[in-house]
């Protein structure tokens, strides 16, 4: 008895083990919009755009670490978790959206670009004007 039930619990952590490992994040389909401005010394970027199916979860942006030299574009990955193979959902395109802060660029870039895995979207790196930040309290 006590080995049937060894072998289930060592059953059960391999198969809770493996689905785990299979959750690697992958680039999105289809990246639609994209914003980038320097705001409080810290550049800000959000993106929206399309998942093939539901289940997909936590959307987010990766800095891509791109040695490029004298290039002007940080290169940002947009990232989300697939569902499980096994798991049944949706089969149509859903919106995902993200926004993340980065530090701020290297000397010289001027603009970002978002990949996803069937197109990038490049976009221009807003500064923010001094009356869209917010006043320091006295």
């Amino acid at each position: 008895m006590r080995h049937t039930v060894l072998a289930a619990l060592v059953l059960a952590l391999a198969a809770a083990t493996a689905s785990a490992s299979e959750a690697a994040p992958k680039l999105i389909l289809r990246v639609d919009k994209v914003t980038a401005a320097i705001i409080n010394n810290r550049l800000v970027v959000s993106a929206s755009g399309a998942v093939d199916s539901g289940g997909w979860t936590m959307p987010r942006l990766h800095l891509k670490e791109v040695r490029i030299p004298e290039s002007d574009t940080e290169v940002i990955e947009f990232l989300a978790t697939p569902p499980a193979p096994s798991t049944v959902v949706v089969q149509a395109l859903l919106p995902v959206q993200a926004t993340a802060v980065f530090p701020l660029p290297r000397y010289a870039t001027v603009q970002v670009k978002v990949e996803g895995q069937s197109n990038a979207v490049t976009v221009p790196i807003a500064t923010a004007s001094p009356a869209a930040t917010p006043a320091a309290p006295r």
